[in-house]
């Protein structure tokens, strides 16, 4: 299978109906289905492609991303809250949460955005999710914040990670320094997120949030230490394996609409 360059811009033809947006197409005739509310922290890794690659159904490729570049990209997710449009509660909320996903597209299909790989949720009440990836898990997330009573403080975040179908850790520690904040609201969806089980799922996101930077080398700032990684579960053995930390960022407020598509029309 071939992969874009790193360099490459990611495009596929547009199909009718659809714009470009932050590398990702979007379809124009959309209806928000629900909202999440919640904190999250993002962290961005580069992998052996090939391994990536081998992971990713039929017909799609890695792509090219802008800063930072990077293969994979792993969300933890604290929910706080879900609602329907209308704002009513989610019968099930959603638990906190770990995703995985990968920037690809598929000139047959004319998509390009996230696909959602891989998936842990806490407990086992919300096997599969919106993108039929998610694994029950127990989930631990512990925080603790080092200072001098001055001028210098760090956050030390450790997560734990075990599938409840198979042996193995998946093991996150760093610490962090606060950054500049920043708050970033997109005025429309722009990002795409894919199922690799079923193409007809196709999701877009409108995030308004509070952006921390702890880690991102094309902006000059490395405020983060300690950093390591386990992988012991049987999974995504090979990409997790060759994973290496080139970026992190943290939401301490994050709201996301996710909206799908209004024609029927959806690809198999």
């Amino acid at each position: 299978m071939a992969t874009t360059k790193r360099s490459d811009v990611s495009s596929v033809a547009l199909a009718e109906g659809y714009y470009y947006e932050n590398g990702c197409t979007i379809a124009s005739e959309i209806h928000l289905t629900e909202r999440n509310y919640g904190t999250r922290r993002t962290f961005f890794f580069v992998c052996d492609p090939t391994a990536v690659q081998a992971i990713l159904p039929d017909g799609w490729i890695l792509r090219g991303t802008a800063e930072p570049e990077f293969h994979l990209m792993v969300h933890f997710n604290d929910w706080l809250h879900t609602s329907h449009a209308d704002n009513t509660p989610h019968a099930v909320q959603a638990p906190p949460y770990v995703g995985f996903l990968v920037p690809v597209q598929n000139s047959s299909l004319k998509r390009s955005g996230i696909m959602q790989v891989y998936g842990f949720a806490a407990g086992s009440h919300y096997t599969g999710g919106p993108y039929k990836a998610y694994r029950g898990s127990t989930y631990s997330h512990s925080s603790r914040l080092q200072t001098n009573g001055l001028d210098v403080s760090w956050t030390h975040d450790q997560y734990k990670i075990g599938s409840l179908d198979s042996p193995g850790v998946f093991e996150i520690s760093i610490a962090h320094q606060r950054t500049v904040v920043e708050r970033a609201i997109t005025g429309r969806p722009n990002l795409a997120v894919f199922s690799p089980y079923d193409n007809s799922i196709e999701r877009y996101y409108a995030e308004d949030l509070v952006l921390e930077r702890p880690l991102a080398p094309s902006l000059g700032l490395a405020n983060t230490k300690d950093f390591s990684l386990t992988w012991t579960l049987p999974d995504l053995k090979e990409v997790m394996g060759s994973a290496e930390l080139v970026a992190m960022n943290y939401n301490p407020a994050y709201m996301r609409e996710v909206f799908e598509r209004d024609q029927d029309d959806v690809p198999k």
